[in-house]
């Protein structure tokens, strides 16, 4: 029993160890730990221990070495907190630009009253280029309208011209969406600021003012009222 037990350990030994003709011979065999613990070595990994981690190795000594391959569970693991680092980074980043860039929180408020008055201005511009649109595609409509209400077909240039102006009230539209969006989250943006920079100042969280009521353009003066004309005198009978 004991020789038996000496020649199954002889048989591991030679197994785990790079033979000597393959070390002249300058071949690469890899070494791995099978589920005993053992160290294992040849020039053919067993496919149980393929996804393992595993030492190339030349000439008896280590060249490379493969890692094991990950389970999806880790991979998912190792990309959330690499995604948790890089946002951990950004937001020192920007927290250091914040300070950097503001000597108070009222300069804060300053630039984003600012920023939303160009944007009311572009809001004011695109809602009078609609109303001007709406009101040319009326009287188009209208006179497209009386043509077929007299039987009479409507000529391509009024056709086209109503085609261009649907067009042109279609990108209004879409203008003052995505104006009235970028003011949103420009306002959101910098209040949001205000709040950070008084909070690593170590200042009152108190809330940002609130940004000046955009001023309308004025109004056309209304046409004046047309004077009635005097009643005719009555004359004596």
């Amino acid at each position: 029993m004991r020789f038996a037990a000496m020649v199954a350990m002889l048989s591991v030994a030679l197994w785990a160890m790079p033979s000597e003709a393959q070390k002249k011979d300058g071949k690469k065999i890899q070494c791995w730990t099978d589920k005993s613990g053992q160290r294992m070595c040849g020039d053919r990994v067993p496919p149980e221990y393929a996804g393992e981690k595993r030492d190339v190795m030349k000439d008896g000594r280590v060249v490379d070495t493969v890692s094991a391959v990950k389970s999806p569970e880790e991979i998912a693991a190792e990309k959330r907190k690499k995604e948790a680092e890089e946002a951990t980074l950004k937001a020192a980043a920007y927290d250091r630009a914040l300070l950097e860039s503001y000597r108070t929180s009222g300069d804060i408020t300053t630039t984003r009253n600012e920023r939303l008055a160009l944007i009311d201005s572009r809001v004011q511009a695109a809602e009078k280029n609609a109303a001007d649109t709406d009101k040319s595609l009326t009287g188009l409509r209208t006179r497209a309208e009386a043509l077929q209400k007299n039987d009479k077909p409507v000529d391509d240039k009024l056709a086209g011209q109503i085609r261009q102006f649907e067009k042109a009230q279609r990108q209004n539209t879409k203008a003052l969406e995505r104006y009235r969006k970028e003011r949103e989250a420009l306002h959101a943006k910098y209040d949001a600021d205000f709040m950070r920079y008084n909070e690593l100042r170590g200042l009152p969280a108190t809330p940002p003012p609130p940004p000046p009521t955009a001023v309308a353009e004025p109004a056309a003066p209304a046409p004046a009222a047309a004077t009635p004309a005097p009643a005719p005198k009555k004359t004596g009978g």
